[in-house]
């Protein structure tokens, strides 16, 4: 991910730094991190100020962080808070009752509090899963064998995307281990000719890499080819390592034992043949189980967010009810209403076979007159 990170230092009395405002504009995402003294600083201030702005003229993302701080005392401006915004009304300063009501606001969203619970570095990996999700949401890599690329991959792409994951393939022009490291989950899709190519097995050995060091989520696809055969390297994968040793590659040997691991994942094994079932009933599975994972994963990155979980619940027993049909968020703007409806959605969007998240279709209507 790019990042401006707020460097400047403004002198008393002088406006957001138009770098900054233009860093903010540019900027799909902000975290504000609200620490003790953060509203002692004009500068951080008048960055907030534009930051939620933006949040309610273009539905910017915002993510405030309370760093050691109580997120009450942000809403309700309170503890040393109260101290910072009292010297700044006694210097006469106008902007003070801008930045006081936007400050208040941030308060009331849902965001991540940091406190001495657990190490920082653990907040911090929730802090970029959460950002990589909103920035890069659902997002799937696909490694595929050439002898798959027109048949089944070619169908399993087209169903993941039509439910609005989006996915990279070893045929995007973007280097793979990037895609992979932007991905939330990996589907290898065996083949017999797949350890034939040795851009399959590079992708396959960085897919498992990713695995033991950051616990990435893969799903392998036995497809016509038993799964022993990959765990043993019997069969055609036999002869395809035998080829590549010959050829004197020297990262044969890690390519092997990545091979033999995956082989004792579980996956989908799609014999095919006259008893089988088709490969659209598979499709139909993976895709559904692909979901619940990414679902599953959204839900862990919101377990941080603070205030979220209790009115989450609630909204989700109030579906349940019998006879509900529609469900209204009633509330002012810019205290997380878009956020929860969001977090709802994704907990129970996969259970229906049509589903789609209309955002601010109000303002989008009235802006079109």
């Amino acid at each position: 991910m790019n990042v401006f990170f707020d460097e400047e230092k403004l002198e008393r009395g002088e406006q957001l730094s138009l770098a900054l405002s233009q860093a903010i504009s540019a900027s799909d995402l902000s975290i504000i991190i609200l620490s003790a003294d953060y509203a002692s600083s004009k500068s951080c201030l008048a960055e907030l100020s534009d930051i939620m702005h933006r949040r309610r003229t273009r539905q910017h993302i915002v993510l405030p962080i309370f760093y050691h701080v109580d997120p009450s005392d942000v809403q309700n401006l309170s503890g040393s808070f109260k101290t910072s915004f009292d010297d700044h009304e006694s210097n006469g300063l106008r902007q003070v009752q801008q930045w006081k009501k936007d400050f208040a606001q941030v308060g009331s969203l849902p965001g991540i509090h940091i406190e001495d619970d657990k190490p920082e570095t653990d907040h911090i990996k929730h802090i970029v899963e959460y950002a990589m999700q909103k920035l890069m949401k659902h997002q799937v890599f696909l490694s595929l064998g050439e002898d798959t690329r027109l048949n089944f991959s070619s169908h399993l792409l087209k169903a993941l995307e039509c439910t609005g994951i989006n996915v990279f393939s070893n045929k995007a022009e973007i280097q793979f281990s990037q895609a992979i490291a932007a991905s939330n989950l990996s589907i290898i899709v065996l083949s017999k000719d797949y350890a034939s190519s040795e851009s399959c097995l590079a992708q396959l050995s960085d897919i498992m890499g990713r695995k033991r060091t950051q616990k990435h989520i893969i799903i392998p696809i036995f497809y016509h080819v038993d799964p022993s055969d990959v765990r043993n390297l019997g069969g055609s994968f036999k002869a395809s390592f035998d080829d590549h040793e010959s050829n004197g590659l020297c990262q044969v040997q890690k390519w092997k034992e990545d091979f033999v691991e995956v082989g004792k994942l579980k996956g989908w094994h799609i014999e095919g043949g006259k008893f089988d079932r088709p490969d659209t009933e598979y499709i139909k599975d993976v895709v559904r189980y692909i979901l619940k994972m990414l679902d599953r994963k959204s839900r862990s990155i919101s377990d941080d967010l603070v205030g979220m979980d209790d009115q989450k619940e609630m909204i989700l027993r109030l579906i349940e009810q019998k006879d509900s049909r529609v469900l209204g968020l009633w509330g002012m703007g810019g205290i997380g209403k878009t956020t929860l409806a969001d977090v709802v959605y994704n907990e129970i969007s996969y259970e229906f076979q049509s589903r789609c998240f209309l955002q601010n279709v109000r303002e989008e209507i009235e802006k079109k007159g």
